[in-house]
């Protein structure tokens, strides 16, 4: 059984960004999420749903917001993709 000095309970953005931090600091961790990266965003979210903060504002540690629109407001379909491309990276 493999052991983790933190565990972090979530794929989200918070959890993502939080993972990234501890591996930068080479902290032993783990990510548990209880579908796909970002599942909440996925099945728990409007169609429709917008970000309620501009893209600049949403950029993830490492990984700064370089689309063409900084002040615009990402659907939740991209916001979803974006945290699997960090994900994967």
């Amino acid at each position: 059984m493999k052991r983790a000095d933190v565990v972090i309970v979530g794929g989200g953005q918070a959890g993502l960004a939080l993972s990234h931090c501890l591996g930068r600091s080479g902290i032993d961790h783990a990510v548990l999420e209880r579908g796909r990266v970002g599942e909440r965003w996925r099945s728990q979210a409007w169609r429709s749903l917008r970000l309620l903060t501009p893209n600049w504002l949403n950029a993830l540690p490492g990984s700064p917001y370089a689309g063409p629109d900084p002040d615009g407001f990402r659907t939740k379909d991209v916001f979803v993709h974006d945290l699997e491309a960090y994900a994967s990276r």
